[in-house]
């Protein structure tokens, strides 16, 4: 196997360390474009010996979860396999993955072709002491966000379907909620409720209100997913 190194593109995630993930699935086993988002949020992917696998692997001793196509027997029996593993299974084996018994290493069963979605939840909630939901992306969307009689303008320096993280021209104190208004692709101009969680030097984090709406979220959802996967 080709052992060269390949580079990778930076993590999509602000302030967050790399992480080595060993894969031994063929690419056809995941959606399109989720190996690729999975390198931009910071998982670098590691070739198992005999998996399938193209260019957007790389070596490496330090992996610390493992990936497995339900079909690679010798891999997932092997006896130095001790890792957290997360195994993609056909539909059959998932409709009854809450009863089979499995591995103590097993930390989930994700359906092929995995989503991304799938994935992200299990990676973060295996590896990450302050887990997330789902993913969020880095950006710069002109924004403008509005208190009561005040407005102030702004960016938006990353965004997800549940929130974001706003720099603007004045502080926003978590008294009360905030209307953040910005443009997004395929959907025009946004106009979100959200309340103020935390301050970051000029920077304040924004969760979305519970009620927006549903074509709101999965617009956001789309917005993100296309960004690290296109």
């Amino acid at each position: 196997m080709d052992s060269r190194p390949r580079n990778h593109p930076p993590a999509s995630e602000p302030g967050r360390s790399r992480v080595s993930v060993a894969v031994d699935a063929p690419d056809q086993a995941f959606a399109p474009g989720v190996l690729t988002a999975l390198l931009r949020l910071g998982y670098d992917l590691v070739s198992i010996p005999g998996a399938d696998r193209q260019d957007d692997c790389k070596e490496s001793p330090a992996a610390q979860l493992m990936i497995v196509d339900d079909r690679r027997t010798a891999t997932m029996l092997h006896p130095s396999t001790r890792l957290p593993m997360i195994l993609l299974t056909g539909a059959q084996r998932h409709s009854r993955s809450q009863t089979d018994e499995v591995d103590d290493s097993t930390v989930g069963f994700v359906q092929r072709r995995a989503s991304l979605g799938a994935l992200y939840e299990l990676l973060q909630t295996t590896l990450e002491t302050c887990p997330r939901s789902v993913p969020r992306v880095e950006d710069a969307l002109p924004a403008r966000a509005t208190k009561g009689q005040e407005s102030f303008i702004g960016a938006i320096r990353s965004i997800s379907e549940k929130g974001c993280l706003l720099q603007s021209s004045e502080a926003l104190t978590e008294d009360q909620p905030v209307e953040v208004c910005f443009p997004l692709a395929d959907l025009g101009l946004v106009q979100i409720v959200a309340q103020p969680s935390y301050q970051a030097g000029d920077c304040t984090g924004l969760v979305f209100d519970e009620d927006t709406p549903e074509a709101t979220r999965r617009a956001l959802s789309d917005y993100v997913e296309n960004r690290l996967t296109g």
